[in-house]
């Protein structure tokens, strides 16, 4: 009986883990492969449309292909950040934006070469930023190793071991 609950715990751990491991992978690698970035939010101007701790896939654009009400993402002061725009025009060779945070009071006014890039939120995955940011920690990383190494380990061993009562008996 206790053997039985084991299996079950441990295919209940592993389903999590596996599980886990692929919600992240889609939801942060996988865009990579058409060009896009994944960036882990870490503030709460953007709530509700995005809370803190939540994963946004950004697109790169062109300045002009912006629209109003999109939520971009622009270099702010040497940071990332990803607000709504409220308006926007050209001046010369330029891209004019006035952006804002959806919970913010205050507005930013910017401007971007017409031939830059911006980004454009197409998703967000929520709260699996603060999954992330741990994971990107040393000890993150060396679970996110370790764990599984474990448990395959257990895995095989369990197998080795079941199997030998069995060899036994048929010599």
């Amino acid at each position: 009986m206790a053997r039985r609950r084991l299996a079950i715990v441990s295919r209940l751990v592993t389903g999590i883990v596996i599980g886990f491991v692929l919600t992240f992978l889609i939801a942060s690698v996988l865009p990579l492969a058409f060009g896009d970035r994944s960036l882990v939010v870490r503030s709460g101007s953007m709530t509700p449309a995005i809370d803190t701790g939540d994963v946004v896939t950004v697109h790169p654009i062109a300045p002009a292909s912006a629209r109003v009400g999109d939520i971009v993402t622009f270099e702010n002061h040497g940071k990332l950040t990803s607000h709504r725009v409220r308006s926007m025009g050209a001046s010369g060779n330029d891209m004019l934006f006035t952006t804002q945070g959806d919970a913010n009071t205050g507005q930013e006014h910017w401007k971007v070469p017409v031939n830059a890039r911006i980004g454009r939120v197409l998703y967000r995955v929520p709260k699996l930023g603060f999954v992330v940011v741990q994971v990107q920690s040393p000890i993150g990383r060396f679970f996110l190793i370790i764990l599984p190494a474990l448990l395959l380990a257990c895995s095989v061993l369990r197998k080795i071991w079941r199997d030998e009562p069995a060899r036994a008996a048929t010599r």
